[in-house]
């Protein structure tokens, strides 16, 4: 004899099931038809919102880059002549310890020319996006840079877009083309307090074009005499002022490169929502729709296969 039993289980979820699957009948062809709108998609004026504000959106993007790689250049050069110029400025101390009687002048001389390795290494290290102020290359000469300082709006919506120059001759320490170029690597020749002359350079970069005849490295060994140690402090004196000078050329340049990316991330914000809301906003939903409806129908299914699977083994027993 045929047993005929009803399972109130298997049947709700075959039921959840056909509903899921009708669910999806409807959102389907919705999420893949031409998106509705309230207003007319015929109209000129809804899509061309769409061509011109995308791309507004991206060129915004490209100035908000520009602008931030102007300030990480400025900021990458303002960071290495601070640690160039306490190395120098340690440096000079050194000096100072070498004149006093019994000094060992061979071991400070090498705690000096590590110095000079450390510096020229900082100078190296100051480069960023391929820029660095502070050198210049065999072959080169120092140039002027133009950053995109900021970005203004006008009355009538217009983009400004603001450049600022810095001519890198103000902040380059070591040029291995022209010695006389960089403020490390140029001599300095004058009268020391005590009377006696000098002509001192602090760096040899191997440039092509080296410093005058007569000049010397700053440099110590058992034989330098307090006079010429004297040279070689005033010496320094020059290049500390030389540099803090170009120090201030640097943070006054950056102090120009503010400003744009606050404005730049409002326009390209403005832009992106003004789109997204006017153009995507009923694709996303039926979208949105569409995979809820699929999780729900695999839910549903998953769940008809589980009550399958339990009824098969009442029906075992």
């Amino acid at each position: 004899m045929t047993v005929a039993s009803f399972n109130p289980s298997i049947a709700s979820q075959a039921s959840m099931a056909s509903a899921a699957a009708s669910a999806l009948d409807r959102v389907a062809p919705r999420a893949v038809a031409a998106p509705v709108a309230e207003v007319d998609a015929a109209a000129s004026s809804y899509w061309s919102i769409s061509t011109t504000m995308r791309p507004g959106s991206l060129s915004a993007g490209s100035v908000q880059e520009a602008n931030e790689i102007a300030a990480a250049v400025s900021d990458t050069a303002a960071l290495g002549l601070e640690q160039a110029t306490d190395i120098v400025a340690r440096i000079q101390q050194k000096l100072v310890l070498a004149k006093a009687i019994g000094a060992d002048r061979n071991a400070i001389n090498a705690d000096i020319s590590q110095m000079k390795v450390d510096l020229g290494a900082v100078v190296e290290d100051s480069t960023f996006n391929g820029d660095n102020w502070l050198m210049v290359e065999a072959g080169g000469r120092p140039k002027v840079a133009s950053l995109l300082a900021s970005v203004t709006t006008g009355d009538d919506g217009g983009l400004s877009i603001n450049m600022v120059d810095f001519d890198t001759a103000k902040s380059t320490l070591v040029s291995r083309q022209e010695a006389r170029d960089g403020v490390l690597t140029r001599a300095y020749a004058g009268t020391s307090l005590g009377g006696v002359p000098y002509n001192y350079y602090l760096m040899d970069a191997q440039s092509r074009e080296p410093v005058e005849a007569g000049a010397r490295e700053i440099r110590l060994d058992s034989g330098t005499t307090s006079d010429e140690i004297d040279g070689m402090i005033s010496t320094l004196n020059r290049v500390l002022i030389d540099m803090v000078s170009a120090r201030a050329e640097v943070s006054k340049t950056r102090s120009q490169v503010t400003g744009g990316g606050v404005l730049l991330q409002g326009l390209q914000g403005m832009s992106e929502l003004g789109v997204s809301r006017l153009v995507d906003t009923e694709l996303n939903e039926q979208r949105v729709r569409l995979t809820a409806e699929k999780v729900q129908d695999q839910l549903q299914s998953s769940a008809l296969n589980m009550a399958n699977v339990s009824m098969t083994s009442w029906l075992k027993l």
